[in-house]
């Protein structure tokens, strides 16, 4: 089937950035981002992002510090878009350091199942392309994560080509996702890679910053699957500090209790999770994806 002229446009833009040097490809990325292409095209996400940011960061109240903020934010986005195109030379050239290697193989040489669990901070794929391809893992796991397929066919192309160096299965979301991936950490070194801070239907899933815990988001799936494969969660989290070079964080791994944990075991896990990760998505505001997209509703508000 022909693409259509958009399509070709997608697949044309990402063909010029893949020959840019990193540095170049990711400091476009910070100027799309800011610029007429990003920031200045989405008024109402833009609308978003500070009224999160004055929600979530009272610090940021000084004059001038949410828009420095702001823009940092658009930045970010425009950056880890762009940087999408040279994803492999980024992680080739060292430019991911890990905040503690000694814990990343450990929890890679115990022989119980693992679910590394991520939000969309700093720059998420180079943080799950350098740890994939980390020799203690690459060596010994058996890895699977989940994609949605995009609709662009382009778009589809370009991300199964620039995916295609990782150590990760990924796999289309569909009805025996969950049973697949079961099956997966079943097997010896069997690993998941979750993003638990997904967007459903315009609804940002996690961390909850004082609304309602959501037990079927991604959070309440990594529960029940760590509950019921007796898989250990393993919290990370990439942290841009300039340009295309990043600090993956490697954090303590998180116990779940084994066997059918109830929906109120389900809860009490989702919010040892969530405690975990809202700190750092508030402290980060900047780098994070969802900045842009989260919404304190009347029924079920943000509190401070």
């Amino acid at each position: 089937m022909t693409w259509s002229a958009a399509e070709v446009r997608d697949y044309a833009i990402h063909m010029a950035l893949r020959g840019l040097p990193v540095d170049w490809c990711s400091a476009l990325g910070a100027k799309i981002g800011q610029g007429a292409a990003g920031r200045r095209s989405r008024p109402e996400a833009e609308a978003r992002g500070r009224a999160a940011m004055a929600l979530l960061r009272p610090d940021l109240a000084e004059p001038g510090r949410i828009e420095a903020s702001t823009r940092a934010l658009w930045g970010n986005i425009g950056r880890t878009f762009c940087e999408f195109s040279v994803l492999p030379r980024l992680v080739a050239q060292g430019r991911g350091v890990l905040s503690d290697p000694g814990r990343w193989e450990a929890a890679v040489a115990d022989p119980r199942p693992l679910i590394v669990a991520f939000v969309h901070l700093g720059n998420w794929e180079a943080l799950g392309a350098q740890l994939s391809l980390h020799p203690a893992f690459a060596q010994t796991r058996k890895a699977q994560g989940i994609m949605m397929p995009p609709t662009n066919r382009a778009h589809a192309a370009i991300a199964a080509r620039q995916r295609a160096f990782m150590q990760v299965e990924l796999l289309p979301m569909d009805g025996r996702i969950w049973h697949r991936l079961a099956e997966n950490l079943a097997r010896p070194g069997g690993t998941a890679w979750m993003a638990v801070d997904e967007l459903v239907d315009g609804v940002v899933m996690a961390p909850h910053f004082g609304r309602r815990l959501k037990p079927h988001g991604n959070m309440g799936k990594v529960i029940r699957l760590a509950a019921a494969t007796g898989a250990r969660v393993l919290p990370v989290y990439s942290e841009r500090q300039s340009g295309a070079h990043f600090i993956s964080h490697i954090l303590p791994p998180m116990e779940v209790p084994q066997g059918r944990l109830g929906a109120a075991g389900v809860l009490e896990q989702v919010q040892r999770l969530d405690e975990v990760f809202a700190p750092i998505v508030r402290r980060h505001l900047a780098q994070w994806l969802w900045t842009v997209d989260l919404v304190s509703l009347p029924d079920d508000p943000i509190t401070p």
